[in-house]
């Protein structure tokens, strides 16, 4: 398949997929846009420095003259990916939390190093691997994870004082 096509599909699946996760009932609407929201923001904050010491590159990506990262992974993809985490670990005891990260961050690290021999989607320099991106990513999930936590314990306790 020629890159631009897997790009394509990718963008298609990602924001079909965005709608349903965004929009599932399974906890509240707004924590999940707040999470797709703190996502890309952690992610574009550790992206940006790792691109600029030309760690990771992205050869073939959308408005190259913009922006240097992919924005289809670092806007659709990856935010996406901490949505349905979040959902997924939404009730689970803080051990099998942690330890869920791995069931996201795996594939989508076996994904981007398909990519990465497969296509010029991805390109890894100076002695970056797929353990560099697991790492970054299972980090990602749970800097996010205990974010919303802090949110909802912080929601929590202001309802509680204010039913007072």
């Amino acid at each position: 398949m020629k890159d631009r096509t897997i790009l394509n599909l990718m963008t298609i699946f990602g924001i079909g997929g965005s709608i349903f996760f965004l929009l599932r009932k399974k906890g509240a609407i707004k924590d999940w846009f707040l999470i797709y929201l703190c996502k890309t923001l952690v992610s574009t904050l550790l992206d940006g420095p790792v691109i600029k010491k030309k760690y990771l590159q992205y050869p073939y990506r959308y408005f190259p003259n913009l922006f240097d990262s992919n924005v289809v992974f670092l806007y659709v993809f990856f935010p996406l990916s901490c949505v349905m985490y979040n959902q997924f670990t939404y009730k689970m005891k803080p051990l099998k939390t942690i330890l869920s990260v791995f069931l996201f961050s795996g594939p989508m690290t076996l994904m981007e190093n398909w990519l990465e021999k497969n296509t010029k989607l991805v390109r890894y320099h100076k002695g970056w691997n797929g353990f560099y991106t697991f790492s970054v990513l299972s980090f990602t999930f749970l800097i996010v994870r205990v974010f919303i936590e802090c949110i909802r314990f912080l929601d929590k306790k202001r309802n509680t004082i204010q039913n007072l």
